[in-house]
Order: C-alpha cells, then structure tokens, then sequence
C-alpha cells in the first residue's frame, strides 16, 4: 500500500497494518529489550507504579502484563529508536500534520497461559468527536499475535459512531461486528482510540508482547483548549506544562539521531522532522542530557 491507501484504510476501518514494517534486526532487539523489561518488573524495578500488576476478575491471581514509560527501560535504546521509524512518522505526519507529538507510551504483554484480557472498550469522549478523530495509537507487534493467545478484536468503522464507553463495556465481547485480528511479529498496526476493541485473555503457551505509542495534534488538542492548561485531551484535567511537550518534541529529534547510528536505521532514509511552529525547540546535541521519562501520571489502564 501507498501512504494514500493507508490513510485511507484507516479513515474507513479505524486500524490498518502495516505488514513487517519492523525488520528482523530491530526486531530482535526490541525482543531482547523487552524480555529483560519484564524480567526487571518481576524482581521489583523502580518506580513501582509504571509496573502493573492486576488480579484477573475470575480466579483472583495477579499477573504481571502492563509497563509505562518504556524508553529509558530499554539497555539497548530499542523503544526510542523505534519512535523514529521513517515510515510509522510518514503514516503520522499524513494523518495528523507537522504538529504530532507522541504523547504516552506503554509496553503491554499476555504471559503464557493465563495472560489478562483487555475488555471490549473504546477510549475518549463522544462530546468531542472533532478532536477525538485526532488520537490513535500505533501497536507494534513484537510476537505474533493468534486467536489463541490474545489477539486485537476491533469492530471496523465503530470509530464513527461516536460511541460511550458505557454503551461499549455494556456489550462487551458480544458487541457486534468485532472481529479478530492476528498479526505477524514485525507487524505495525495503527488505531483510532475511539475504535471499539479488545483482547481475550491468552489460553495458550506463547508470550504474546506489543508496544504502543500514542500520538496526537498539538492543533486538535488546542481546540479543546490551550494544550498548557486544563481540560485538552494529552491530560484531561491536567495542567500540561510547555517543558512536557519541548521534553517530547526533542525525545523524537533524539529518536532520530539515535537511530541513524543504529546498525539497522544508519541506511535508512530518515523522516524529515521539524518542530512543529510556534514551539521554540532546539535539536539537541549529541552530549545533552535527555529526559527519557516525560511523565504527565495517567489513569490506570485495562
């Protein structure tokens, strides 16, 4: 697919893959990168709260199966270089202007055998459709994902409908017209956070791992209200300060000078990125020191 059919698969869908869009090499790292982050959860990293353990609705066992802010958890630097992938910036910059601004991040896993559901749900505010439209987060697969251990159930073309959250959780997994959506370690998929979706708890023996980041319009979040004070979707309720967001355009200007030196970006083509205008942000030098974990605190997820 061109950019145009992407766009345009994911304006009528709400999600659309791009197949083995992660090459091997990167994908072996992000693999490796990951592993030692659920190693690290498990034996009591710092800070607790980025490490979510939750007990399932059903037998009370608690599992491991959430991380937040994930890129200075990564040894080898893997999750901040994928940030800078030519391609998933491309998809980005069409969909939402020169102004996106990756604003969340999370590493989400289904261990073996009895990995936790993600109930049908969707995400934002039917009150605000116009700047809803503007949200969606890009999953990149680093297992394949099956019907048997969890796979992403999305009901095409639900991010239309202008949908409650209640209305969905109301239905749940009998909500109509969802269906499966197994994919191939490598794969990138982007949703709209306002497509109904979910995910069934993992029944068979394979660790199934995702990483997603979560972009937005610095412009559509405006239209909710000045992005620095409370009420714009990065934070609702939230003061935004503007050291957040010059801290998140220069971790992506970081992104890309990282992964040029990489052995697996240095022959790519890298995404042109300028700072979005009106945000006076310098590209950071090589020795400067970076805040990798621009945190904001967030809801307790699924």
């Amino acid at each position: 697919m061109n950019i145009d059919e992407i766009v345009a698969n994911f304006d009528r869908d709400g999600y659309v893959l791009l197949p083995q869009a992660i090459c091997p090499e990167e994908l072996a790292v992000l693999q490796e990168d990951s592993a030692h982050v659920i190693e690290e959860g498990y034996e009591g990293k710092e800070p607790e709260s980025d490490y979510f353990f939750d007990a399932l609705p059903d037998t009370g066992e608690v599992v491991f199966h959430r991380v937040q802010y994930v890129f200075p958890k990564a040894k080898n630097n893997s999750f901040i270089k994928l940030l800078a992938h030519p391609l998933v910036l491309q998809v980005v910059q069409r969909l939402l202007g020169d102004d996106f601004i990756c604003e969340a991040e999370a590493f989400v896993f289904k261990v073996p055998g009895n990995g936790k559901e993600v109930p049908v749900h969707c995400d934002g505010d039917p009150s605000q459709p116009d700047v809803m439209e503007m949200v969606f987060n890009v999953d990149y697969y680093l297992d394949d994902a099956t019907p048997e251990n969890g796979c992403l159930l999305a009901a095409p073309g639900s991010h239309k409908l202008n949908l409650s959250g209640e209305e969905v959780r109301a239905q749940g997994f009998d909500y109509p017209g969802l269906i499966e959506l197994p994919v191939k370690a490598g794969d990138v998929l982007f949703h709209n956070v306002k497509l109904v979706h979910g995910s069934r708890r993992n029944s068979a023996n394979s660790l199934r791992r995702t990483l997603y980041y979560a972009f937005h319009s610095l412009s559509a979040a405006a239209r909710q209200g000045e992005p620095r004070s409370e009420g714009s979707y990065l934070r609702p309720g939230q003061t935004v300060p503007q050291s957040w967001i010059d801290d998140r355009l220069q971790l992506m200007m970081h992104a890309i000078d990282l992964r040029k030196e990489s052995s697996y970006g240095r022959d790519e083509v890298s995404f042109p990125y300028q700072p979005p205008a009106g945000y006076d942000v310098t590209w950071p030098s090589a020795d400067e020191t970076m805040n990798y974990r621009p945190a904001l605190g967030y809801s307790k997820y699924y």
